[in-house]
Order: structure tokens, then C-alpha cells, then sequence
């Protein structure tokens, strides 16, 4: 397909398996592209805040099609009917697809509707240095699958960048940087504000003088739940006064996992709580003392750019995409992967030095400014679509 006339409205649609990304991830970035003119659309996943067709406060329309999270083959072609359907019917010029499913699926049904440029974004590899040669033979072998339908690929991070072109998966050619970013206005020290502070302990029943680490993250085995809890009944064992918090979605599926019970066959009642999914992350933020991630796999991860910005130090596993989030000894620490002795020792450290905790929070912001501008990846999407319809479509734009 090529046309010298200019389109009135350049039709994108980005498709995610979370519904909660249309709150959080996806929202910014599609008000920017409808700010810069495309028309854009989005299909997600059904779940909790997505139930049906939608069109959001933001005017955002939304398709709900279901993505299952495992293998089901019935169901995975009744979407990839659905996809093909919709995506031949809607005469759609961009298809951005996220995620392993729908970045499957996605891509192969947009490209055999005819959907004129494919684009995929890397958020971090589904596989990872924890998992067993023969997944990672399996999921690489998914995502070398999917970049046969892709015109370019998008990597939030430099490091799997390097693994895209080392395993083979894609042409280095197509193969851009995107990065990653947060709203570093609304994540500010300025929110680090006695009051806020005050008012959200009291809110969550926090004792004062309790020393209170938190972790924001999906409660999913990889996000390193156990070895969170483990550091957590460490400290108890060395008479630290400490709670631990933990926000994040939760999957209510079979193979689960559930923190509180967890907490519970640990003998940790009274020093964890779960706080389920919460829209005020940055006094949430605020309230604590520390920010810990202890996963086992990133792609960019949003909690800890989001700490960084409101100036907190962390505490996170050495992973790919988190040390491109964490400068080690500079803005905060990183422990080896499951390892809950190094991340209870990590933890202590900085809880109980203060100063230096401080000077990590300081430079976490500064670095938060330089690196993480949301808006900075937002341009970059706007660049790489422009080049790739002029160059795939020869649109005038």
C-alpha cells in the first residue's frame, strides 16, 4: 500500500494484555499522540477495570478482546479471528502491539489484514536468565516468530537490545531504542511533605517511628514475592522494627500466589500488609522509607523511576532494565537475583543510615530528570512512526 496523499488522520491502535494499562501505562502516551494528531484506539485484555467496548474519560476508544495468559489454543485463534476482522475492517495505518500475546497475535493479524506498518515494543523478554534453557529456547523462539511480521522493533531498554541481536531475534536494523519514562511532575519531592506523610501513615495504620519499606509490583512469582518476604522475616529475626507494604495487581487465576498468605506460613502477621491495586501511588510513595524491588526480570521498571523522581533511594535486584534504572552506590543498591540474605542486608543499610539514604534520594531525582521524562520516549514513538510511513507508505507528512 502507497499513497502520496497525505491522510486526514493517521489511525493507530496499541494493544496490551492489561487492562490496567489504560490507567497507568498507556494513558500519557495515547493523549500524546492525540495531541500530535493521530487518531488512536486501543485493544486490551478484559479484567477488572475493562469489561466491554469502552470509550474512556479521555476519549480513548477501547476494544476489549480477550489475550489468555496461558497457551489455549481454542481460545488464541478466536482472538487472532477477531484481531484480523477487526483490524481488516477499521483501515488502521499503525499497529503497535505490547506484550508477548498480543504481540504475537497482533502482528501476524495486522499484517495479514494488510495493516500497512507494524510496530512492536520490547518490555523486556517474556524468558530470563532464572528460567530453564528449554523455556528460553521456546519463548526466544516466540518473539524470532513475531519479527517476521514486524517493520520495527522498540526496546525500553539497552540491554535487550544487545540480547535481541546476540539470540538472533531480530535484524539490528530494525531495531530501535524507545526507552521509558514516567510523569516526573506528578512523582516530585515536593510531595515528600510532613502532612502527606502524617496523614498517609495514619490512613494506613503505620505506628510512628515504624521503620516502612514498600514494593510496587504485579503479584507474580517473577517479581520476587518470596525473596521480599524472606528479607522481611530476616530483619524480624534480628529485632528491626520494620513493616513491609506491597501494592500491585493481582492475578486470580490458578498458580496465583497470594502474599498475605504467604506472610502468614512465614510467622510475619503484623509486619506485611497487602494493599491490592491503589491510585495514589505518589503519597503512597511518600509514606515510605524505602522502595524495594526484588524481581528477577525487567524490562524498565516504572515503580523505580517513579521512586526515583519523588527522591527515594531503592533497593532491587541486578537485573537487566533495572540497572539501567539504578546507578549502584549513587542512587540506591542492587542485590544479587533470590538472594534474601543481600536484600536484607541491603534493606538495614539503608533504612539505618540515613545520611546516606538521603544523598541516594538527591541523586535519584537528578537522575530522574535526566533519564526518565516521559515525554522523551513519547517523541521518540512520534519519530519512528513518521519515518516508517514515509518510507513504507511514501506518505507526505
Amino acid at each position: 500500500m502507497s499513497s502520496n496523499r497525505k491522510p486526514d488522520k493517521i489511525k493507530v491502535v496499541h494493544l496490551s494484555n492489561h487492562d490496567m494499562g489504560l490507567r497507568v501505562h498507556a494513558r500519557n502516551q495515547l493523549l500524546y499522540l492525540k495531541q500530535r494528531g493521530y487518531d488512536v484506539s486501543m485493544i486490551c485484555n478484559p479484567g477488572d477495570y475493562l469489561k466491554k467496548d469502552m470509550v474512556t474519560s479521555d476519549g480513548i476508544f477501547v476494544k476489549a478482546i480477550p489475550f489468555p495468559s496461558s497457551l489455549a489454543l481454542k481460545q488464541d485463534l478466536i482472538t487472532f479471528y477477531q484481531l484480523w476482522r477487526y483490524f481488516s475492517r477499521n483501515g488502521f495505518h499503525i499497529v503497535h502491539t505490547h506484550m508477548i500475546k498480543p504481540g504475537l497475535l497482533g502482528r501476524l493479524a495486522a499484517r495479514l489484514a494488510g495493516v500497512p506498518v507494524v510496530v512492536h515494543t520490547i518490555h523486556g523478554f517474556h524468558f530470563h536468565d532464572e528460567m530453564s534453557p528449554v523455556k528460553i529456547k521456546f519463548y526466544s523462539s516466540i518473539e524470532r516468530f513475531g519479527t517476521l511480521f514486524s517493520d520495527m522493533m522498540l526496546s525500553q531498554n539497552r540491554e535487550d537490545m544487545k540480547t535481541a541481536i546476540g539470540m538472533k531475534i531480530c535484524k539490528p536494523d530494525m531495531l530501535k531504542f524507545l526507552g521509558n519514562g514516567i510523569d516526573i511532575n506528578r512523582f516530585h519531592p515536593s510531595r515528600i511533605h510532613p502532612q502527606i506523610i502524617d496523614a498517609k501513615r495514619k490512613e494506613l495504620g503505620i505506628d510512628p517511628g515504624k521503620k516502612v519499606v514498600g514494593m510496587l509490583a504485579r503479584v507474580v512469582r517473577e517479581k520476587g514475592y518470596y525473596e521480599y518476604l524472606q528479607a522481611l522475616k530476616i530483619l524480624r529475626e534480628r529485632g528491626l522494627p520494620v513493616l513491609f507494604l506491597a501494592v500491585g495487581f493481582r492475578h486470580y487465576k490458578k498458580g496465583a500466589i497470594d502474599p498475605m498468605a504467604m506472610a502468614q506460613e512465614m510467622g510475619l502477621n503484623g509486619h506485611f500488609q497487602y494493599l491490592g491495586t491503589r491510585d495514589d501511588i505518589p503519597d503512597f510513595i511518600a509514606a515510605l522509607d524505602l522502595v524495594v524491588l526484588a524481581s528477577w526480570a525487567e524490562g524498565i521498571p516504572r515503580n523505580l523511576m517513579e521512586a526515583a523522581a519523588m527522591g527515594k533511594p531503592v533497593v532491587a535486584t541486578d537485573v537487566r532494565g533495572t540497572r539501567e534504572t539504578v546507578i549502584h552506590g549513587k542512587t540506591g543498591l542492587l542485590v544479587p537475583v533470590k538472594d534474601s540474605l543481600s536484600l536484607a542486608d541491603a534493606i538495614e543499610e539503608m533504612l539505618y543510615s540515613p545520611e546516606k539514604a538521603q544523598g541516594m534520594g538527591l541523586a535519584a531525582r537528578k537522575h530522574a530528570e535526566e533519564m526518565f521524562d516521559e515525554r522523551e520516549y513519547f517523541k521518540r514513538t512520534d519519530k519512528y512512526y513518521r519515518w516508517l510511513l514515509q518510507n513504507k507508505m511514501q506518505t507526505k507528512l
